[in-house]
């Protein structure tokens, strides 16, 4: 099945950062997005999920969903932890959840440490996650040079805190840095980390999947649509041949509008939307709606879509400024 898009997005964290006098900031940079998958039926199951486990609930407090949207994960792998594995530089995020930092190993070769908090594991990562690590089960994947580890925070659904580790040629094993990077960044994240100090308007608290009703996607999806959250900020809702998703995340403003060269500007009752529509194999409109801006273009917004299979008979973009309409009273006011 076709994905929604999957697009470079210009990291705005350090928005949320005012206010906040220690820790590592967070630059500005760019990251693919991950996305879920569209098109699928109702009735099926996400193989990620451990069904004996309560929904929605940590391995430990400290790992809940609603504790994880606030922390500056650069804050996870400060100075002094990466120390203990190389020379680093200057940090950079691309998301909320994300934090990077291109650094130089003890030989002085390149090495590039990413930490991710409240990530979504594959149903292969789950099935990978056999070891242990900072009391968490945990899972490796190493490539010739690379390594990428995970320490499981939460089971249904699989979430986790996630290091990827490159290193550059001839370099030692990538695994063992990011090992001892991830366990001080697991041991940081149970105390008491640096959060975020989001500007008035900013969604970053917001859970999306508990945010829509099901009276919201019932005309689209039909009465049982499936629930998919990916990562903190994001959710989507599959059934009948269709699919909505919501997503949360920092971006550079256009001066424009013009999120995509194809955005026209809408209006959804005295608030702005800038919606395109994509007439592909999965057609779909995606409307974004501006949360927060400062005085550099840096900011927040939420992005409703809304996609189906070319047979259905369905006004994608009306149907996304439904959507959006239902749900934007809902959010933190600007």
């Amino acid at each position: 099945m076709p994905r929604f898009r999957a697009t470079a997005v210009v990291a705005a964290a350090a928005l949320l950062m005012a206010g906040c006098s220690t820790g590592p900031g967070l630059a500005k940079t760019n990251s693919p997005r991950r996305t879920v998958q569209a098109g699928a039926d109702a009735s099926s199951t996400d193989p990620s999920v451990k069904p004996s486990a309560q929904p929605n609930k940590p391995v430990d407090p400290a790992f809940a969903s609603e504790r994880l949207r606030l922390i500056n994960p650069c804050a996870l792998i400060e100075k002094e932890l990466l120390q203990t594995v190389g020379t680093p530089s200057k940090y950079s995020s691309s998301s909320y959840t994300r934090c990077s930092n291109y650094m130089k190993d003890k030989a002085g070769k390149t090495l590039t440490i990413t930490l991710d908090i409240g990530y979504t594991l594959s149903s292969s990562e789950v099935k990978n996650a056999t070891k242990q690590l900072a009391g968490l089960k945990s899972g490796e994947q190493k490539l010739s040079s690379s390594c990428f580890i995970t320490a499981v925070t939460q089971e249904n659904p699989a979430q986790a805190v996630r290091i990827q580790v490159s290193a550059g040629e001839g370099a030692a094993d990538p695994c063992e840095p990011g090992r001892k990077v991830l366990e001080g960044a697991v041991r940081k994240l149970r105390g008491n980390p640096q959060k975020y100090s989001p500007p008035k308007g900013s969604p970053v608290e917001v859970d999306p999947c508990t945010i829509v009703d099901k009276a919201t996607l019932a005309p689209v999806l039909g009465a049982s649509p499936r629930s998919t959250p990916f990562g903190l900020h994001q959710c989507s809702w599959s059934g009948q041949s269709a699919q909505m998703q919501l997503e949360f995340r920092t971006t550079r403003i256009p001066k424009d509008g013009k999120f995509d060269s194809k955005s026209v500007e809408v209006d959804l009752g005295g608030v702005k939307g800038y919606q395109a529509f994509k007439d592909n194999s999965f057609p779909t409109c995606e409307l974004v709606v501006v949360r927060t801006k400062d005085s550099s273009d840096a900011g927040e917004i939420a992005e409703f879509t809304v996609a189906a299979s070319k047979e259905k008979e369905l006004d994608r973009c009306q149907a996304a400024q439904t959507f959006a309409k239902a749900v934007l009273p809902s959010l933190p006011a600007a």
